[in-house]
C-alpha cells in the first residue's frame, strides 16, 4: 500500500512539474512570436500524444529500457509512419518528431514571418555542421554528437542577422527555430540516408526521421535553439518582466 501511494505522488509531482514547464513555454511562444496553433502543436499536442499512447505501449517496449526515458521512446513508436521500403529498410516519418517541427518552419516561410534568403543561409551552416557532428551506429541508427551545438549556434547566428542593416525588425526566435530545425533534419537525417540505405540490417526495419518523438534531435533542435534565443535576448530586453506581464493580464480577477 505504501509504494502504490509512494509510487502514485512520484508520478502527481512530476504531472505538477511537466505542466508548469510546459505552461512557461507556451508563454515564451507567445511572447516569441508564435501562433495560438503552433503553441497547441508544439505543447500540448505532444503532451496529450504522448498520455493518449501510454496505455497501448505501457511503460515499456522490447529493446528500450524501462523508466521515463524508455516509456518516451516507446510511445513515440505509436506514431511512426511507414512511407516507403528501401531493401530490408522501410523509411518513415514520426508524427511527433517530424510533422511538428517541419509543418511550423514551413508555414513561417509560406506566410513570409521569416526572410527566404536568410533562412537559406542559417538552415545550410547548421546543416553543415550538423553533418560534422554525426555519424552512424551500427543496429542504431544516425547519433549527433554534442547535439547541442547547431541549435545555439543557429540562434546566435540569428543575433548576427538582425545586428545587420535594414534587419533590425527580424524575429530571432521564428528564425533560430526553422534554422535548427530544418538544419539538423538535413545534415543529420536527408544526408545520412544514403549510410543508412547501404547498411545491411539482416531483417525489415523501420528507419523513422523524428523517430524518437519529444526526445528526438529534429524536435529537440528548435527547442534548444529557443532557449538559446531566450538567454541572448535576455541580456538585451527583460523577457522575464514581459512574460510575468502577459501572465498577469491573462489572469483572471
Amino acid at each position: 500500500m505504501f509504494e502504490i501511494t509512494n509510487n502514485f505522488f512520484l508520478v502527481f509531482i512530476l504531472m505538477f512539474i511537466i505542466l508548469i514547464l510546459a505552461g512557461l513555454l507556451a508563454l515564451y511562444l507567445h511572447i516569441a512570436g508564435f501562433t495560438l496553433v503552433e503553441i497547441i502543436l508544439l505543447v500540448v499536442f505532444p503532451l496529450f500524444a504522448f498520455f493518449s499512447a501510454l496505455p497501448v505501449v505501457g511503460t515499456t517496449i522490447s529493446g528500450y529500457s524501462g523508466g521515463i526515458t524508455g516509456t518516451v521512446l516507446a510511445t513515440a513508436k505509436v506514431f511512426d509512419v511507414p512511407i516507403f521500403h528501401l531493401g530490408h529498410m522501410v523509411i518513415g516519418v514520426n508524427a511527433v518528431g517530424f510533422f511538428i517541427p517541419t509543418l511550423i518552419t514551413l508555414n513561417m516561410l509560406i506566410y513570409k514571418r521569416i526572410p527566404w534568403s536568410k533562412f537559406c543561409i542559417l538552415a545550410g551552416i547548421i546543416s553543415g555542421v550538423t553533418y560534422l557532428y554525426t555519424f552512424f551506429q551500427p543496429g542504431t541508427g544516425v547519433v549527433i554528437y554534442l547535439f547541442a551545438i547547431p541549435p545555439i549556434l543557429a540562434a546566435a547566428i540569428s543575433f548576427m542577422f538582425q545586428k545587420m542593416k535594414g534587419a533590425e525588425d527580424l524575429n530571432t526566435a521564428l528564425i533560430s527555430y526553422a534554422g535548427a530545425t530544418i538544419g539538423v533534419l538535413v545534415g543529420a537525417d536527408l544526408l545520412n540516408l544514403h549510410k543508412l540505405a547501404t547498411y545491411d540490417w539482416g531483417k525489415p526495419t523501420l528507419v523513422s526521421i523524428g523517430g524518437g518523438s519529444i526526445l528526438d534531435a529534429l524536435f529537440l533542435a528548435g527547442m534548444v535553439a529557443l532557449f538559446a534565443d531566450f538567454l541572448f535576448r535576455s541580456q538585451e530586453e527583460n523577457i522575464l518582466g514581459r512574460m510575468l506581464k502577459v501572465f498577469r493580464e491573462a489572469w483572471p480577477r
